[in-house]
């Protein structure tokens, strides 16, 4: 069986109508790892690739269907076809409404479930493998020496541009590659941001940022190393973040990452 949720999150700001955000094609102990139990227990979590805070959340809806969103939406199409539907809803919204309404049955065992202690296993600290996310912006040739260095090294460089989309959004295929044991960002100079036009900087790309706290909540701030370029734009709360200056040619700066990964538990080969 494949499980699907549907928000409907309050209007924000100046917003004049509710918005919705759903994830599909989730297996059920997912449903309640991802959203009905931070939903409960009041925490913020992803959903669509929105940033969720659970006060905003209006409406729930959850359903099963038998068939993947893949398999579903051919047949939606042909529905909306023939019913001569303008499709001003995203067609992937529609899988929301498939199936059996399992709404009240998901609610329930989630406040359950808050009522076992142990019903929920602990996060547990990623094991250290050989699997390495590298986040990146502009800058390829950076990409490519920190991805030479660490083949070197015996490890797994992961890199996002390598990695099939397989119909994923950015945020469900970061999700789908971060089973790692460490991450490296290079920050470079690849946009020009700030508080007004007196104020401009250098600065990395905003998804760099994105990912850099992504990766820090997952992994922690002691497995999450930031390699800069010099006059880039640091975020001003640095505190406990592993920082490494580089030059143009990262392998300058080798022996400290190799530092780093030795002090994260890494076994590092002498090529």
């Amino acid at each position: 069986m494949f499980y699907h949720a549907r928000l409907t999150l309050k209007p924000e700001g100046k917003k004049s109508s509710p918005e919705d955000a759903w994830e599909l094609d989730l297996s059920y102990e997912d449903l309640f790892a991802k959203i009905v139990l931070p939903y409960f227990e009041g925490q913020t979590f992803f959903c669509g690739g929105k940033v969720i805070d659970p006060k905003r959340i209006q409406d729930l809806h959850f359903n099963e269907t038998g068939q993947s969103s893949n398999e579903l939406l051919p047949f939606i199409r042909a529905e909306n076809r023939s019913s001569h539907v303008i499709a001003f809803i995203p067609e992937t919204w529609y899988v929301t409404s498939k199936g059996t309404d399992i709404t009240r049955r998901v609610l329930d065992e989630g406040r359950n479930r808050l009522k076992r202690p142990t019903a929920r296993p602990q996060a547990t600290r990623p094991e250290t493998n050989n699997r390495i996310f590298i986040v990146h912006g502009h800058d390829i040739a950076a990409a490519d020496q920190i991805e030479l260095l660490l083949h070197r090294w015996g490890l797994e460089p992961i890199i996002l541009r390598d990695k099939p989309n397989k119909g994923l959004t950015v945020i469900e295929k970061i999700e789908a590659n971060a089973e790692v044991g460490y991450g490296i960002v290079l920050l470079t100079p690849d946009d020009i941001g700030g508080v007004g036009k007196d104020s401009l900087a250098p600065r990395a790309r905003q998804n760099v940022i994105f990912e850099w706290g992504y990766l820090m909540a997952k992994l922690g701030r002691d497995r999450v190393a930031c390699l800069y370029r010099k006059g880039v734009e640091l975020p001003s709360d640095l505190h406990g973040i592993v920082r490494i200056e580089i030059s143009k040619e990262v392998r300058d700066s080798a022996e400290e990452i190799r530092r780093e990964l030795l002090a994260a538990g890494y076994h590092l080969s002498n090529t």
